[in-house]
Order: C-alpha cells, then sequence, then structure tokens
C-alpha cells in the first residue's frame, strides 16, 4: 500500500497524500520523508512510531521486491474509491477470471463519494488476474484487471 501510494504521488501534482485506516495513519510529502504512526487505544500510553523511510529507499525496495510481471493489459482505476466486483450483494460479478470480454464491457464498479462508476474495460480479451478483492479500497491509477 505504501509503494501504491509513492506511485500516485510520483505520476500526479499532488504535494502529499495522507491515508488514515483503522489505527494506522500514513502521509507521503513530495520531497520529505515518510512516516507511518499507529494510534493506540486510550488505555494503552505510549504511541509508536515506524522509522522515516525515505522515498530513494522504497524504490530501492520495490526493486529488490519487483515481482515479475505477467503478460496482458491492465485496466486501472480512475478514481479512488471502494471496488466493487458486482452491481449488487446478490448478482453475480461482472467479470471473471478466463472470462472473454469487449473493449466497452462493464468489469466493475468503483464508488466514489456515494456515487456508483461503472469501469469499463479499454480493450477486448480474456481476464488473466482480478488484482482487488470485492469492497476493498482502491486509489487513482490502481491496477483492477489484468487482461490478454
Amino acid at each position: 500500500m505504501i509503494k501504491d501510494l509513492f506511485r500516485v504521488v510520483e505520476k500526479t501534482d499532488f504535494q502529499e497524500v495522507e491515508v488514515v485506516e483503522g489505527d494506522m495513519r500514513i502521509r507521503i510529502e513530495r520531497n520529505k520523508v515518510a512516516t507511518v504512526s499507529t494510534v493506540l487505544s486510550p488505555q494503552i500510553q505510549p504511541m509508536s512510531h515506524a522509522p522515516a523511510v525515505s522515498q530513494e529507499s522504497m524504490l530501492a525496495l520495490d526493486k529488490v521486491e519487483a515481482k515479475p510481471k505477467t503478460s496482458g493489459r491492465v485496466v486501472t482505476s480512475p478514481f479512488v474509491g471502494t471496488f466493487y466486483r458486482a452491481p449488487s450483494p446478490d448478482s453475480d460479478p461482472y467479470a471473471e477470471v478466463g472470462q472473454t470480454v469487449k473493449e466497452g464491457q462493464i468489469l466493475c464498479i468503483v464508488e466514489a463519494m456515494k456515487l456508483m462508476n461503472e469501469i469499463e474495460s479499454d480493450f477486448s480479451g480474456v481476464v488473466k488476474e482480478i488484482l482487488v478483492d470485492n469492497g476493498q479500497p482502491v486509489e487513482f491509477g490502481q491496477e483492477l484487471f489484468r487482461i490478454e
């Protein structure tokens, strides 16, 4: 998740990004270091801080942890929001691994600011991988589907 945030900051004009999820807070500022802190419940006194990590360190770590990319084209999220594979909890998913999809076919929904945005495939092919779990938050530019 932290590496994804660095990528968002790198690819955009954002000067800073802050994400708070549960008891974790991540803030990234351009040309500064990233810090991760955990907010503990009131009965526990100390607050722990992860050591500051520079962007260069994270990029070096990214190269070390780099996984071989599989072939195919990627559909990314155009929004920050929540990823849904189906139009409702009782409905079948829009797309499954192994399914052939056509350009313009709906693959999923990303809920952003209480609006349900249908995400369409930019190309035809076979869904090789669904990269996000249903109901999970997604970031701008995050990879959702790999299609060959």
